[in-house]
């Protein structure tokens, strides 16, 4: 009886040993930056951090928001037609110690000197509820002019929350030119 068991555990422990393993890619997290690879062709991803303002005020180098905004690509290259997505995020960092809890995704917009995403009321893109703003770049030589580097800002509701990156249209390592 007991070299019957013994040979029934020794078999049950072989057929395991034998079984194909399924090896799984561990899933990005939510809030990773994609990869060139998961874009298309056309495509630009942006994200915008959001941390607590400890140092509000209306001074220079301050902003008058509880949040402020940092855009994680401070130069966008781009071509004419390509569409841009700004991903907001309230991360407060790695830690997550200084994460912007309190932030209204709706309220976040992007503010532009230009025209370069298009003539539009006040040059504004304005987030959905989901913190995604979107945006694509005109294709129109008035609204591009001979200005290489356009300059916009992050604002949370009508307030500055954080310095001007830019959008660089035409650019040589841009990618290819779109038809």
């Amino acid at each position: 009886m007991k070299k019957l068991l013994l040979v029934m555990v020794l078999a049950a422990a072989a057929v395991a040993c034998n079984r194909a393993t399924e090896k799984t890619e561990p899933a990005p997290a939510p809030d990773a930056p994609p990869t060139a690879a998961s874009l298309a062709a056309g495509q630009k991803k942006v994200w915008i951090y959001f941390t607590k303002n400890h140092n509000k005020g209306t001074g220079a180098g301050q902003y008058d928001t509880d949040c402020v905004g940092i855009v994680g690509t401070e130069t966008v290259g781009t071509r004419r037609g390509y569409k841009i997505t700004w991903q907001v995020h309230p991360s407060g960092g790695a830690d997550g110690v200084d994460a912007c809890e309190m932030l209204d995704n709706e309220t976040v917009n992007l503010r532009f000197q230009t025209d370069v995403m298009g003539a539009m009321a006040m040059k504004r893109l304005t987030a959905n509820p989901g913190g995604v703003i979107q945006g694509e770049v005109s294709m129109a030589d008035d609204d591009i002019g001979a200005i290489i580097a356009h300059k916009y800002q992050v604002f949370i509701g009508d307030k500055p929350a954080g310095p001007d990156p830019i959008i660089i249209v035409d650019c040589s390592s841009c990618g290819p030119d779109i038809p």
